[in-house]
């Protein structure tokens, strides 16, 4: 029809939320991986909790796209600016309407490499982002920390899980939300909880003890199957997307294979990184 995108030209908004102490990690890393091999950039937008530190670290990388840094207390309110960082970048992506521009937009992760290239067709169906989903063979103790977070945002919700719980695990950090769907659910939790609906959920919270009574992703993905209903697109990250390197055990017995890598520990070697990524001919390989 006119005037419809088409789903190879559509262009998506990323977003970065990084903390001072990421930035000399993996984030030239990240964000070369961006450069290359994210197809339909859009702008690139940063939230951080030292902008001046990050925007110097950014700048000096010559991405060639739209950059915009902006702070965390931007996008937080007083009482919010009070929780743990953690919460508070949780709290930031649920906000990412108020600085994406786009219909549909990504949040990548600080430490969350793209290996392959990715297009609109891997992130969206049929104008809506796909929903991806980790599947577990066995009910491993991760399995049963993710089920149990996602009773804890059924309650959240006030719904059944009856489609969520089938699927449990929807930790990805590289993660695509619509526009739509998030304005629907920061409405309905205000409607819930009030207007620091956020800071009541999460200001007595642990953030040792209590990871999985609140979770982003899950209470999106939740929010979109079982209070929207939505009949969406949902994919197995196993399917080749998504890689989890939880250990350095882990890490070891990477092969490298899929698009998307999370280096989840804090402490790997990112020479050996950057040595796989060149030994198995990765189109990032060339410029590291």
């Amino acid at each position: 029809m006119p005037g419809e995108v088409k789903l190879s030209e559509e262009k998506i908004d990323t977003f970065v939320c990084v903390h001072r102490r990421d930035v000399d990690y993996l984030l030239d890393l990240v964000l070369r991986s961006y450069q290359v091999n994210f197809l339909p950039k859009n702008k690139l937008i940063f939230i951080t909790n030292d902008l001046p530190y990050l925007q110097k670290f950014v700048e000096k990388l010559d991405l060639g796209t739209e950059v915009i840094f902006t702070s965390d207390n931007e996008w937080l309110s007083k009482h919010e600016l009070d929780l743990p960082g953690w919460y508070r970048q949780q709290i930031i992506k649920l906000r990412s309407p108020q600085f994406c521009s786009t219909q549909n937009f990504c949040n990548l992760g600080a430490d969350t490499v793209l290996l392959q290239p990715l297009s609109a067709s891997d992130l969206l169906c049929d104008g809506k982002p796909i929903l991806y989903y980790t599947k577990h063979w066995l009910p491993d103790r991760h399995f049963l920390f993710e089920r149990e977070r996602v009773r804890h945002v059924a309650q959240i919700l006030k719904v059944k899980a009856l489609k969520a719980q089938q699927y449990v695990d929807f930790i990805n950090d590289l993660f695509c939300f619509n526009r739509d769907y998030l304005i629907q659910l920061d409405t309905y939790l205000q409607e819930l909880y009030g207007g620091e609906c956020y800071y009541e959920l999460l200001r007595n919270l642990n953030t040792s003890t209590d990871q999985n009574k609140f979770g982003e992703w899950t209470l999106y993905s939740t929010f979109v199957l079982d209070r929207l209903t939505q009949n969406i697109s949902l994919r197995n990250t196993r399917h080749g997307f998504l890689y989890q390197a939880h250990s350095y055990r882990l890490l070891k017995l990477y092969r490298f294979n899929t698009k998307v890598v999370h280096f989840v520990a804090k402490d790997f070697n990112t020479d050996y990184i950057k040595r796989q990524i060149q030994k198995h001919n990765l189109p990032l390989g060339q410029y590291l």
